[in-house]
């Protein structure tokens, strides 16, 4: 019986230290995978880092190759305005001329100063010479001959072409030259006009860009790998990092605009992103050393290396311990899981906000129009913020109009515009300052005053709303985003940080949309101003011309036909009024056409009687050319004259009726007026001939190529006029 227990006890021993043998072995293993499965973990998130970092770096280099392109073919396209400009204001000049015109120097010399980054606009002859610079009047005595920007335009006309960095030889300063072919008649080699750009303009910009240290921006040539800038630059300026020209050149058969690519420069391996400017055959190359992401990855790495230490001790501490804990293990386990996912979640989300951020950044960097720079910003903002309605309204100078929006459904259109959203989120609209509220149906609102929101049936109730001002550079609010959900506490600081963001790029990208539209319209107002300066010039100079002609005319016919001293007075000085009145005509068409009507109507309306019945005018309106005008007006001023003195407008029962037509011929406008009087006392054919009548033959047929036929009827005097009113070409400046 002894025996049967202590064999009992000794099977249950061992039976214990199978078990714990069992458990001993199982913890071990469970040690083992753990720390395989700790170690696999960290080399994992290590190399995911890794290519992580190494990805971000090429998307950095992409995006600022591509803004930096942007901005580059931006700066080329107004300097190629410059020199078309600048071309235009001396066209029609010798360069003996051109170099003596200070007029012409102050021009290009404004042009200049309106350009910050340009340092001189240059104008060289077909040898070179150096004949008109904004630098200094008069030009110093230099050369270009030697220059690629000169050499390269006296073969053929290469458009808008940029010249390798030199050291100026008037300035002294590293610059680059972009040229323009000057042209005879004949198509020949007419010169150069030219601007050197500073290198320190570029230097300045291309350092606002956030890059990864080590980081290198260069402006070079596609045709031959010429760097034209580099950033950082060099000690003395001009000894720039040359460039691996046979792996560019591989890069652009792959891809000929834009692209990433692998190179040697200066012993070390670098990846660059390149970009083509524009449609030129320029690129921004930006590239950083290929282990650039080494540093941060290894503070990262560094950091997960300590979290994996900390865990393999945990790991061996609960591993010594008893088979009992393993529960506590696989709590523990399971706690660290969700945590980790936790965070992975935190990180996705804000890894899609950096997303929709450098998404709408890249939209906001390409795009000028305002509704589509303001629609993308919405679209966004909605995004990030999950809100279910959104819209942008104008500044408080456009009393908050709301100018687009986006909605989840119709009813929340409907919801959001019940809103007086001007009032709720006046803080922003007057001191530029954001406004999150959480529930503005039971909130009060920022002033303390409380407000309510009736339940419409069938639409939603907005609870939560968040306004952010878009705040442009000089402290002026451009609009405010408004944002809204039908839960309570959507938003909060994250929501509000992200829309900070957003609203800097829509600041940068309305601004960026303001200078474009005012460049484009002060350039073409300066066309206009120049056009309309021109033609007001030319047009003087022959109008005084003909109005001297005129009045030389009008003396020496008048001292012919007057009698004495007052006759031939009182004959000059009605005719050089009704000269004059016709001008007056003319000039508030800016010399361009005189109303028929409305010259009639300026010579007879004193003799019409209260009823309007003397004076009977009828035809279509007509508008005289100038050099028709004249002659008509003063005709028909003799005409009135004549009825007044001798006609019809001598008798009170007197009637004069003038009626015309006109008729499209190839040459221009056919006009047939007739002169009827009636009423008068009665007419006899005149003994000599008058200045009126000399006027209507001779001047009318001369000038005009007129047929006139007068009738000396006894019941009045008809004279019919037949003419064809050429049409006067469009004038332009002169050239």
């Amino acid at each position: 019986m002894q025996f049967q227990t202590s064999s009992e006890s000794i099977s249950l021993s061992q039976k214990r230290r199978r078990r714990s043998l069992a458990r001993g072995r199982l913890t071990l293993v469970m040690g083992l995978f753990g720390v395989a499965f700790i170690l696999l973990t960290f080399g994992y998130i290590a190399w995911e880092q890794r290519n992580r970092l190494i990805q971000r770096n090429e998307d950095d280099l992409r995006n600022a190759a591509f803004f930096l392109a942007d901005h580059t073919a931006r700066l080329l396209e107004v300097t190629d305005l410059t020199l078309r400009q600048t071309m235009a204001l001396m066209q029609g000049q010798s360069w003996d001329q051109v170099e003596a015109s200070q007029a012409l120097w102050q021009q290009i010399k404004a042009v200049k100063d309106a350009l910050p980054y340009i340092d001189d606009v240059w104008l060289n002859d077909p040898s070179g010479r150096l004949r008109l610079t904004s630098a200094q009047f008069p030009a110093p005595d230099t050369n270009a001959s030697g220059r690629d920007a000169f050499t390269a335009q006296v073969t053929g006309d290469q458009g808008l072409f940029v010249g390798e960095p030199i050291l100026g030889r008037v300035t002294k300063t590293p610059t680059f030259m972009i040229s323009r072919r000057l042209q005879d008649g004949d198509g020949t080699f007419g010169g150069i006009a030219s601007v050197t750009v500073n290198l320190s303009y570029f230097y300045d910009y291309w350092s606002k860009v956030r890059l990864p240290r080590g980081s290198r921006v260069v402006l070079m040539r596609g045709s031959d790998a010429e760097v034209i800038a580099q950033y950082p630059p060099p000690p003395d300026g001009l000894s720039f990092a040359p460039i691996d020209k046979s792996a560019f050149d591989a890069a652009l058969r792959t891809a000929s605009q834009a692209g990433l690519y692998s190179f040697i420069s200066m012993d070390r391996e670098r990846v660059g992103a390149y970009r083509q400017v524009g449609t030129m055959p320029l690129y921004i190359n930006v590239s950083m050393p290929q282990d650039a992401y080494w540093t941060p990855w290894f503070v990262q790495t560094r950091l997960y290396g300590a979290f994996a230490l900390v865990a393999l001790l945990a790991l061996l501490a609960l591993t010594a311990l008893a088979s009992q804990q393993f529960h506590e293990q696989a709590a523990n386990a399971a706690l660290l899981e969700r945590q980790v996912a936790l965070r992975t979640h935190e990180l996705r989300t804000e890894t899609a906000a950096l997303e929709v951020l450098n998404r709408t950044g890249r939209v906001l960097a390409a795009e000028l129009d305002l509704d589509r720079i303001i629609e993308s910003v919405v679209d966004a903002g909605v995004e990030l913020t999950e809100a279910q309605a959104g819209a942008f309204f104008c500044g408080a100078a456009q009393d908050g109009k709301a100018h687009y929006g986006k909605f989840a459904s119709e009813g929340f259109n409907e919801a959001f515009a019940a809103l007086d959203v001007r009032a709720l989120c006046a803080p922003a609209f007057t001191e530029g300052k954001a406004v999150r509220l959480d529930n503005i149906a039971v909130e009060q609102g920022h002033d303390g005053t409380p407000f309510t929101v009736d339940a419409t049936p069938g639409l939603p109730v907005i609870r939560s709303l968040m306004a952010v001002p878009v705040l442009l550079r000089s402290g002026g609010t451009h609009g405010v985003l408004v944002f809204g959900h039908e839960r309570s506490a959507l938003f909060n600081q994250r929501s509000e940080r992200l829309l900070a963001g957003l609203t800097s790029q829509a600041a940068i990208a309305l601004e960026n949309s303001r200078l474009y539209r005012d460049a484009q319209s002060e350039i073409e107002e300066r066309k206009q101003a120049q056009t309309q300066q021109s033609l007001l010039i030319r047009e003087l100079h022959h109008r005084v011309k003909n109005t001297l002609a005129t009045v030389q005319a009008v003396v020496g016919a008048t001292a012919r036909s007057a009698l004495n001293i007052d006759d031939f007075y009182q004959a000059f000085v009605g005719r050089i009024i009704s000269l004059a009145n016709t001008h007056s005509l003319l000039t508030e068409a800016v010399w361009q056409t005189a109303s028929l009507r409305e010259i009639m109507e300026k010579e007879l309306r004193p003799y019409n009687d209260v009823r309007g019945q003397r004076i009977a005018l009828s035809g279509p309106a007509v508008e005289l050319p100038s050099e028709a005008a004249v002659p008509i007006g003063m005709a028909i001023h003799e005409l009135t004259t004549n009825a007044a003195k001798y006609g019809a407008l001598s008798a009170s029962r007197g009637k004069v009726s003038v009626s015309w037509e006109t008729e499209a011929v190839e040459e221009g406008t056919r006009l047939k007026l007739v002169w009827e009087e009636s009423g008068g006392p009665e007419v006899s054919t005149p003994t000599r001939q008058g200045f009126g009548s000399r006027l209507l033959h001779r001047v009318l047929a001369t000038q005009l190529n007129a047929k006139v036929d007068m009738d000396f009827r006894p019941e009045g005097l008809r004279v019919a006029l037949d003419t064809v009113l050429k049409q006067e070409p469009n004038k332009g400046p002169a050239l």
